[in-house]
Order: structure tokens, then C-alpha cells, then sequence
């Protein structure tokens, strides 16, 4: 991934924010002629608020935790910044992923208005890069070992090809690791100065995997408050529905996320509208809960 000083044009940003659009529409018109919409809303209107709520509050502490994944890969890399300064900064990104075309914008947001004070946006665009990076490695582990403990919790096989797919994943991020090609040399070197010591790994590796946790977490607070038995499936299940998400073509992972979660819960014999509905719940606390941060917009960078 090269960090440059060239810029893309003007009409790719926009053709890509377009696609965003369009991937999220069609994908919800694809969802919503299979399901019962109205059987949906019933479900959200008639779930337990405490729970949801619950969920809700979570996301700050969220917002927290990945801040600070952040802010130490920032110092790693000389480019420090206020912790709380991150965990306004980190939010704003989180809030603005959710609502405009991409998956990314927040994430473009926070690296330019971390660049006052660092010169080019090339040396912020590094350390939110490598916060990525850590953020999927996690990610990936928790997937993995979910997969694993599939067939002990459920009685039967994951989803054909899921683990094939997730070992290819594994296996092109371990040699771009070890052999990293001309364009991600850059990246995995700011990648090993970030992780350079022991500590370093432990404290990431304890982080990112709490905060993917609290994702999963949140997704078992939103079934209960529907009413719906997802169970140990937020460990199995959730983090390869979440898989998806990571694909930066949508706002705010909506259609991809239903998509995903209408195919993998169905493998557990959940009903489309049912997954459909725990995939709204989730989506609906994440953006409620990240809505005030949009207040750091009032504050300089």
C-alpha cells in the first residue's frame, strides 16, 4: 500500500461513494424481498430497551479501547497525540463511518485532522493504517477460533467453505508478513516498529481482542433484547458475520452485514427475518451510541 504524495482523483471519490450507495440500496432491496418487513419492525418495537440500551453504552467504551490502540500506535511511530485527544478523534471516525458512503470516511476524517502538527498526511494515514491492521489480525483470531469451536457448540460443520476462506486470509496475511511485496513494505514496516517488542504485543493482542469481544458482546445484548437465542453462536457465528463488514463498500456495513447475517444464522436454523432483525438492532445501537462524538466536529483538530 503505497503512502505517497499522490492523491486519486477527484471522480474515483465520488464514483466510490456512489458505490457505496448502490451496493447498500440493492443490497437491503435484495434483503427486504425475502423477509417480512413489518414482522421486523414488530420485533424492534416490541424489544426489551434495557437490553438494547446496554448495547448502546457499550460503544463508547468501544471507542475507548480502539482509541487507544490508536494513540500507542501513534507513539510508536512518533507521532504523538493527547489520549483524549484520540478518544474524540477515534469517535468522530466511528460515528462518520456509519453514516457516509465507503466504510472509511471517519477513518480519512481522523487522519486529517491528526496531520496538524505532523507535516504531510502521509505520516497520520501511517499509524491509522497500521490501527487497521492490528484491528483485523485480532479479528481474523477471534474468527478462527470461533470456527474451531463450531462443531463443539453446534453439533455440525461451520458454513461450507468458511474455513477455507479464513485460512487463505491467514495465510496471505502471514506472507505478506514474512515476504511483504514492494507495495506493502512500507505498512508492514510501520507494522513491525508499532509491535517492536514483547509488551507491545501483549498489549495490543489484549486490547484488540477485548474490543472485538465487546462487538460480539454487543450482538448478544441486542438478541436478548429481542427475544432472539443467539447464545454462544456471538462466539461461533458473529465474528464470521462480521467478516464481511470489513469490505469498505457500503455506509456503515448496512446490506452487507444483513446479507451475511441472513446466510451464516441461517445455518443455524434461524429464519431470515430474525436475522435480518438482530443485524437492524445492532446496526441501529452502534450508530446511537457513536452519535455524540459528532460534537468533536465543533472542535478544532
Amino acid at each position: 500500500m503505497s503512502l505517497g504524495r499522490a492523491t486519486k482523483p477527484r471522480w474515483t471519490k465520488v464514483l466510490r461513494a456512489w458505490l457505496s450507495v448502490a451496493v447498500t440500496a440493492g443490497l437491503l432491496a435484495w434483503v427486504a424481498q425475502r423477509v417480512d418487513v413489518g414482522e421486523i419492525r414488530a420485533s424492534l418495537t416490541a424489544g426489551n430497551p434495557l437490553w438494547w440500551g446496554a448495547a448502546v453504552c457499550l460503544v463508547p467504551f468501544q471507542v475507548l479501547l480502539g482509541a487507544l490502540r490508536w494513540h500507542r500506535v501513534a507513539e510508536r511511530l512518533a507521532l504523538p497525540m493527547p489520549l483524549g485527544h484520540a478518544v474524540n478523534e477515534y469517535g468522530l471516525g466511528i460515528v462518520l463511518n456509519q453514516i457516509l458512503p465507503g466504510g472509511v470516511a471517519g477513518d480519512a476524517v481522523r487522519v486529517w485532522r491528526h496531520k496538524q502538527g505532523h507535516g504531510e498526511l502521509a505520516a497520520p494515514l501511517r499509524a491509522a493504517l497500521v490501527d487497521r491492521v492490528i484491528g483485523h489480525w485480532a479479528h481474523l483470531l477471534v474468527t478462527f477460533a470461533g470456527l474451531v469451536a463450531w462443531f463443539k457448540v453446534h453439533g455440525e460443520h461451520p458454513p461450507t467453505g468458511s474455513m477455507t476462506v479464513l485460512l487463505c486470509l491467514g495465510a496471505f496475511f502471514a506472507i505478506v508478513w514474512w515476504k511483504p511485496p514492494p507495495g506493502f513494505r512500507g505498512l508492514v514496516g510501520d507494522t513491525r516498529v508499532a509491535l517492536g517488542r514483547g509488551t507491545e504485543w501483549a498489549f495490543h493482542g489484549a486490547v484488540s481482542v477485548t474490543l472485538v469481544g465487546t462487538f460480539l458482546l454487543s450482538f448478544w445484548l441486542c438478541a436478548t433484547a429481542l427475544g432472539l437465542p443467539l447464545g454462544l453462536a456471538a462466539f461461533t457465528a458473529v465474528p464470521l458475520l462480521m467478516l464481511i463488514t470489513v469490505i469498505p463498500v457500503s455506509i456503515g456495513g448496512w446490506g452487507l452485514r444483513e446479507l451475511s447475517a441472513v446466510v451464516i444464522l441461517a445455518s443455524l436454523g434461524w429464519s431470515a427475518s430474525d436475522a435480518v432483525a438482530l443485524s437492524a438492532a445492532y446496526g441501529l445501537a452502534n450508530l446511537v451510541g457513536a452519535v455524540p462524538f459528532l460534537l468533536v466536529l465543533g472542535k478544532s483538530g
